[in-house]
Order: structure tokens, then sequence, then C-alpha cells
């Protein structure tokens, strides 16, 4: 008699949670193909948007585990689990995870808007946040900055967007400048072939932009001048260099001299 009492309910168990558990497994299994897919076409989509390398993997992994999140909640409403209280608990721990980690995730989202948007890439010189230097790695919450003394600066991503970034690309066309002071007696008529001649030597000058000299002010007793070459970004430092070398040389070989406050300024 018990074994039939318990025959008959488990085929009453059967007949009402059976079609459900099912439906439930079919749901399980035909969503994971579903989202297999859609997880490789949302790749594929990132992949022909250019999206840096070691962002893809990120966001295909998020939307991966988000589908597969919706999917288990899903299944456990169709087996009668409740999944208010499962919703809750995990809103609470998001909100608590988000709060201890304020700061971190400031600089991940700022991360994420660099390798999007790219405002610089890795080679580029920039200056940003207070400190210049050749962009050697952009990572999700740094970016490392190498400096021409070979320093390694490493800036949160959050100061990075926070405020005016100067790019110079290895290929962008750029004016690099220089600042000398001369006495105020000298002639401009000697100083400016002068200055133009040293420009045009330069070896890393653009043969297609002429040189710029210009008179910019007349600090006490002496006579600012500026002298620009065209260059590239990968030599924008070199020229800086080269022009105050050079410079020097000449002004000494046709007697120009150079004011006590000597200003030698670069415009970054």
């Amino acid at each position: 008699m018990e074994t039939k009492a318990y025959l008959d309910r488990a085929i009453d168990a059967a007949w009402n949670y059976g079609p459900n558990v099912i439906f439930a497994a079919v749901i399980f299994f035909v969503g994971l193909w579903v989202i297999r897919r859609l997880t490789y076409g949302f790749n594929s989509f990132l992949r022909a948007r250019q999206v840096d390398e070691s962002l893809r993997p990120f966001f295909t992994s998020m939307a991966d585990t988000g589908m597969k999140v919706v999917l288990l909640l899903v299944v456990a409403g169709r087996l009668g689990i409740e999944t208010t209280s499962f919703i809750a608990i995990f809103s609470a721990v998001a909100f608590a995870v988000g709060l201890a980690l304020q700061g971190s995730l400031g600089n991940f989202a700022s991360g994420v808007l660099v390798l999007l948007f790219r405002p610089y890439r890795v080679g580029d010189q920039i200056t940003a946040a207070g400190h210049e230097g050749d962009v050697a790695e952009i990572q999700i919450f740094n970016t490392v900055l190498i400096t021409t003394q070979g320093k390694r600066i490493i800036v949160p991503n959050a100061k990075m967007t926070e405020g005016a970034i100067q790019r110079i690309g290895k290929k962008d066309e750029i004016r690099r400048d220089v600042a000398v002071v001369v006495k105020d007696t000298t002639s401009i008529a000697l100083l400016r072939p002068v200055a133009e001649e040293v420009a045009r030597k330069c070896p890393y000058r653009l043969p297609n932009r002429e040189p710029f000299v210009q008179i910019t002010g007349f600090p006490a007793g002496g006579m600012k001048v500026e002298v620009g070459c065209w260059t590239t970004g990968r030599d924008y430092d070199d020229t800086f260099y080269f022009l105050h070398e050079e410079l020097k040389k000449a002004f000494d070989t046709v007697g120009i001299q150079l004011a006590e406050d000597l200003l030698s300024a670069v415009r970054r």
C-alpha cells in the first residue's frame, strides 16, 4: 500500500513539475547556444570597430557573463524559484563593491574612454595631468609615460581625462620654437637671415615648410626673438636641441650678443 502511495506521489510530481523542468532545461541549453552566438557576434563587431585588443576581451567577457546571469534568473523563475531575493542581494553586493572601489572604478571608466576614443596612442608624446613624456602603455586603470630622462611615470587614467591633453603624434607636422633674447641694439637685418639659415639647415626640418623668425617682445635691455622650424613629432625634441646649439654658434660667428637675461623657452 505504501509503495503504491509513493508511486502515485511520484507520478503526480512528474506531471506537476516535469513539464517545467523539461522546459527549463530546454531554455537553459538553447539559451547557452544563443549566448555563444551573440558573444561571437559581439566580439566580431568590436573587432570590426577596431576596439583596442586589451579592451575587447573584457567587453566580450562582461557581455557573456551578464547574459548568463539573466539566463539563470529566467530558468530559476521557470522552475518556480523566487528570484526577487536574489536580485536584491546582487544589487546590494554590487552597490557595496561600487562604494569600496569608487576610485578604481573612476580610473577604469576613464581607461575605457581612452581606449575607445583614443585621445592619445602608444608612442605619442603628451602633456597631461602635470606630466610630460612618451606614452609607453595604456592600461585599464593607468597610463604609463616615459620621460626624456628615462623616468617611468604611472598616471591614473582619471587624472589623464580630467583636464586638457596636449598630444604630439610621431607623424604629426608641428613647429618647434625656441626663444632667445639678444641685445636690443642687434640689427634685425642681420639677425633674421642668420636665424633663418640655421632653421633651414636643420636636418629634421620639413622641406615644404618655411622657417619662422619673429620679434615677439622687448624685455629690459633686450629683444626677444622666436625661431621656429617645422618638423615631425618623432624629431620634436631633437629639433629643439639642434636649434639652440646652432643658433648660439651662428650668433657667435656674426657677433650677435645675447642679453644677460637669456630666455630659452619652449612651447610645449
